[in-house]
């Protein structure tokens, strides 16, 4: 009889037990639901909405990604697919929120649900209406994604940490033309993730040149093709004065992605 009781206190404290974990579960479940309630995927990419985000924009975010994964003749197959699979195997994200909304006092980045964890960048926000802003916005932190993360993960030459590296002498080719001033990052030169930060946006300054992207993403200032961080905004000029800019993007950036139809991009954020 002492067996019988002994086995049916313990079958109840494991059974407590059991609910509670369960209970928790449900509700670190629930919390990264409700963090990102809507995704949707592109290319590999998978692209997390929080919640407000409106169902157009998150989709329109991801046609706009695939805009840069069209055919091209100067595609390197094997080298789109490599990027594609380190996309998919080292679970890379996109996050979206609404503009604004990092402003609120209890602002938290937003947890995503198992397996994705810390291969992300920066958010793309919602803006309440379109044009070159909200383009701009775009672009600017899916290349953040592209750059600082994906080709960051699959190529040595993309590594920001290593100031021996194709990324870093590019950059560095670039500020020493006084091309691309970093001067406002002057307050992050002791932060661990300075050369992050300042590599990740040479990357997009130099796609974006490339691309000559600078007006339809409001990114051109008065006088110059460029703006006052990165003063040159076309293709022709990056060739001739950032060689190893313009090698960096033709060895890689342009064997991956495809510029995407600025029609099309307009379209989906008027």
């Amino acid at each position: 009889m002492k067996i019988s009781i002994n086995f049916f206190l313990t079958f109840i404290i494991i059974f407590f037990i059991s609910c509670a974990n369960s209970s928790s579960e449900s509700e670190n479940s629930k919390k990264i639901d409700n963090d990102f309630p809507n995704y949707v995927d592109s290319n590999n990419l998978r692209i997390f909405a929080r919640q407000g985000v409106s169902t157009t924009f998150l989709n329109n975010v991801g046609i706009t990604y695939n805009e840069m994964f069209k055919e091209n003749s100067n595609i390197d197959q094997s080298m789109r697919s490599k990027y594609l699979s380190i996309s998919k195997d080292e679970y890379v994200y996109q996050r979206v929120g609404v503009d604004g909304m990092v402003n609120d006092s209890d602002f938290e980045a937003g947890t995503p649900p198992k397996p994705y964890d810390n291969n992300a960048t920066d958010y793309i926000w919602e803006m309440s209406s379109g044009g070159a802003d909200q383009i701009g916005e775009v672009i600017e932190h899916l290349l953040h994604t592209i750059t600082n993360v994906v080709l960051y993960l699959t190529y040595s030459q993309w590594n920001y940490k290593d100031s021996s590296s194709q990324l870093y002498l590019a950059m560095k080719e670039a500020v020493d033309k006084e091309i691309y001033d970093i001067s406002s990052y002057a307050d992050l030169k002791n932060d661990e993730d300075y050369k992050k930060i300042i590599t990740q946006e040479y990357a997009y300054w130099l796609i974006l040149a490339e691309w000559n992207y600078y007006e339809i993403t409001g990114k051109k200032a008065n006088g110059i093709t460029g703006n006052e961080e990165f003063k040159i905004g076309t293709s022709s000029e990056v060739q001739a004065e950032l060689p190893l800019g313009h090698k960096l993007y033709k060895d890689y950036v342009d064997k991956i992605l495809s510029v995407p139809n600025k029609d099309k991009i307009i379209s989906l954020f008027p």
